[in-house]
């Protein structure tokens, strides 16, 4: 089972994600603040990361560049999920790491074939 870490400090999104991402066969870890993330990771590190930017502490854009000094993007794709729309947001994000951009609201369906699609990139599929 692919174990994917979402951060969002969204009490209701982190919930909705929850349970869309179990019901699709993935064990879900949350964290709503990056520091919390970075600790989930290198305590056990997922198969994806789902990243909100804007977090209480430190924000996704930093979170993003820590994992990316750990893991390759074959190692731990992350997929930043926003609310942020703005191309030098998307830009900066890939920048900072991202393999994914998309923006909140976001379409449930995309959301999961954009997960399925990073992780058989990272599987070499």
């Amino acid at each position: 089972m692919k174990r994917i870490l979402v951060v969002e400090d969204e009490e209701e999104v982190a919930g909705l994600l929850k349970a869309r991402l179990e019901s699709n066969g993935y064990e879900v870890r949350l964290a709503d603040r990056g520091r919390d993330a970075l600790e989930a990771a290198r305590a056990d590190r997922p198969d994806l990361v789902v990243l909100d930017l804007m977090l209480p502490d430190i924000d996704g854009y930093a979170v993003s560049e820590q994992l990316r000094e750990r893991y390759s993007s074959r190692a731990l794709p992350i997929l930043m999920l926003t609310a942020r729309y703005q191309p030098r947001d998307k830009l900066l994000g890939f920048g900072m790491g991202a393999d994914a951009f998309m923006t909140k609201p976001f379409n449930p369906r995309e959301l999961l074939s954009t997960i399925a699609e990073l992780l058989a990139h990272a599987e070499g599929g």
